[in-house]
């Protein structure tokens, strides 16, 4: 097959990829707690987003979605690609988790494997997610389903793209390339788009770039000339060097939507609320202007944004930062303002509808330096458990003393058991170390969160989602309406 040139690939592309695009949402839900499904459809419906990936499909969480107009993308994780490598188990995962919804619901994609070739990931390759993709396509075919594209998101890094690459020198990474190759060709020839995770943040630490060109506007000083084009930005570097990858691969027509992106609010130098909203006023109305790129000029980008809130259960080897993608915190309430339409207004999402908040109170150190080792130990455990990316370097929470640090893990653990309200022990007596204080101890920047009551609980074990996690992913069963009930009445007789 000869490959077209460039430039007429680049002037022909428009007849395949110029529908409306469209800025979704990514949702995930692997916090210690989290709103409940319906919440979260009336939170999006609120902001009107009506596209969706749905990283954990629950039947609770699939069913909330019913005649609610948004359109979801589900998938499969790595972890579980030996189990569909045949067309039966296939198509039961399709019966179970698109044919029972159909009726009442519009599916977009599904996605299966999640970064399969990122050492960020993983510390090996899932090789077999072609073969799973391909499966899925055909499912998907003989169910009458074809409009369903089965495609696999992928990490930037799959790409040979640094900080100092030309566009036009950018290939696949020599260990997966014909991988991808297959990959690519497939997608070419069903019809279906290539899959692209971005964390521009990441990119321009990692490279050593100056943080400006993780920002989609003109105000970096690095410069990238490549034949007619120059790149001022992250997000036209990485995708017009996938484009040219795509090209080298005789896969030049493939659409490429953006699977995630985002920039995280904390745990991470650079990361935090304002400059989350500087990246989002700028790159939203630059998705919405419909503009394109130096390669492809005047095209549609279908964006996923990544993410809904944060998620205090992600595995911390990913990156502290990737707990804090969230455009809201896990009580529904916005973190920095966002136009979702792309016009650039200076206005803040809707806020979470029905989230109970748990008492207002924290768990600190007495500040009992007697056993230092008793103390740093407790502070481990407590950190082993919850999260404390804030104390990280470049996180909101890094200037604290010591003794202050130590209070925010033993908070951060407090409020991951639900303050006990589902245990008779005493989570904050840590080793005779803890105290119980209703005053707010936030410290500037630094915030000493306050859990709110999900009226759910998670237990591990699931196979279902897209995220790359080992297997163990969060599955959130239902509590009696008479258990939210005890509960709600509890916050009103013990709250502060």
């Amino acid at each position: 097959m000869m490959m077209k040139k460039p430039h007429l690939f680049i002037l022909g592309l428009c007849m395949i990829s110029c529908a409306d695009a469209f800025i979704g949402m990514n949702w995930g839900r692997l916090g210690s707690q989290t709103m409940l499904p319906s919440m979260v459809v009336d939170l999006l419906l609120q902001n009107n987003i009506k596209e969706v990936r749905v990283f954990q499909q629950g039947i609770n969480v699939l069913e909330a979605f019913y005649n609610s107009g948004i359109v979801a993308t589900t998938g499969i994780s790595n972890s579980v690609l030996d189990n569909y490598q045949n067309l039966s188990t296939v198509q039961w995962w399709i019966g179970e988790k698109i044919l029972k919804y159909a009726q009442v619901m519009e599916f977009r994609y599904t996605t299966i494997g999640s970064n399969p070739f990122s050492p960020i990931y993983s510390k090996k390759n899932y090789l077999n997610v072609v073969e799973a993709l391909i499966n899925f396509q055909e499912g998907f075919r003989r169910n009458n389903m074809s409009h369903i594209k089965a495609t696999t998101p992928h990490y930037t890094d799959v790409l040979t793209v640094t900080g100092k690459s030309k566009p036009s020198e950018v290939d696949f990474r020599p260990d997966v390339k014909d991988r991808m190759v297959k990959y690519v060709r497939f997608l070419r020839d069903e019809g279906s788009p290539f899959m692209m995770s971005m964390a521009p943040i990441h990119f321009v630490q990692t490279n050593g770039l100056d943080l400006e060109f993780g920002f989609i506007e003109n105000n970096s000083t690095h410069r990238i000339q490549d034949i007619n084009a120059t790149y001022t930005n992250a997000f036209e570097l990485i995708y017009d060097s996938l484009h040219w990858a795509l090209y080298k691969a005789e896969a030049a027509d493939v659409k490429i939507i953006i699977g995630s992106i985002g920039w995280p609010t904390d745990g991470y130098p650079g990361a935090n609320d304002e400059n989350a909203q500087r990246f989002f006023q700028s790159f939203l109305p630059y998705i919405a202007s419909e503009r394109g790129t130096p390669m492809r000029p005047k095209q549609n980008i279908d964006v996923y944004i990544n993410s809904l809130a944060d998620e205090n259960q992600i595995p911390p080897q990913w990156g502290s930062y990737q707990r804090h993608w969230g455009v809201y915190k896990n009580n529904g309430e916005p973190k920095f303002s966002v136009d979702f339409s792309g016009k650039g207004r200076n206005v803040y999402p809707s806020f979470g509808k029905g989230v109970i908040q748990m008492p207002n109170r924290w768990c600190v150190f007495n500040r009992k330096l007697s056993d230092p080792t008793l103390v740093d130990a407790m502070k481990t455990m407590s950190c082993n458990v919850s999260d404390c990316s804030s104390l990280e370097e470049g996180g909101s929470c890094s200037h604290l003393s010591y003794s202050d640090q130590v209070s925010y893990a033993f908070n951060a653990y407090f409020q991951t058991k639900g303050q006990a309200a589902q245990s008779s022990s005493n989570e904050c007596d840590m080793g005779g170390l803890g105290v119980l204080v209703s005053d707010n101890p936030s410290n500037g920047t630094c915030e000493f969160p306050v859990e709110i009551l999900s009226a759910e609980f998670a237990v591990e074990g699931a196979t279902f989602g897209a995220r790359n996690d080992g297997g163990k992913r969060l599955v959130h069963g239902r509590i009696s309406a008479s258990l939210v009930m005890i509960a709600v009445l509890y916050i009103y007789l013990y709250s502060p």
